[in-house]
């Protein structure tokens, strides 16, 4: 009987501690609170242009490629040399075409690095402060839908949105 007890009162000192070592738990959606963000639409626009400049010089590639293939099939009375040429042709304008798509996408990622890393880390910066404010030792970003399971916490976007000046 002592040791079943002494069993309990263990149990109940170490969910106790536990529980109190959990501390405070809240949880936001970063990505609703994002888009709420002039900053973050400006950066969407300013990517979006930059993507745009591309995309002429890609539609040029794409035609002359498209030109030569329609060559290639819909001219009978070329020669098996010349025939052979334009497929070679065609071919090593595919491989320059994949190449710039790659060169564009990489581009493009770089932008977006340039113009959202400093609007995350000014959000993930105002999170910290809302939450030591508020006395949260953990944050959970519920928009990345990793979680499938979490102690029952509370919603402070409203108060990160305050702290932005976000109506």
């Amino acid at each position: 009987m002592k040791h079943l007890k002494l069993l309990l009162f263990t149990i109940l000192v170490t969910t106790a501690v536990f529980a109190q070592a959990q501390g405070k738990i809240a949880y936001i959606n970063s990505q609703e609170l994002l888009v709420l963000l002039p900053e973050y639409k400006d950066a969407n626009t300013q990517l979006s242009g930059y993507a745009k400049e591309f995309e002429t010089q890609y539609q040029v590639y794409a035609a002359e490629y498209q030109k030569l293939v329609n060559e290639i099939q819909g001219d009978p009375t070329l020669s098996e040399v010349a025939r052979e040429a334009k497929i070679q042709d065609a071919l090593m304008l595919e491989q320059r075409i994949q190449q710039y798509e790659q060169e564009i996408n990489d581009k493009i990622e770089a932008k977006k690095a340039e113009l959202f890393k400093p609007i995350i880390t000014s959000v993930t910066e105002t999170i910290k402060t809302v939450a030591k404010e508020n006395g949260y030792t953990y944050v959970i970003d519920n928009s990345l839908a990793i979680l499938i399971l979490a102690p029952e916490g509370d919603d402070i976007l409203p108060l990160v949105k305050k702290k932005l000046n976000i109506l």
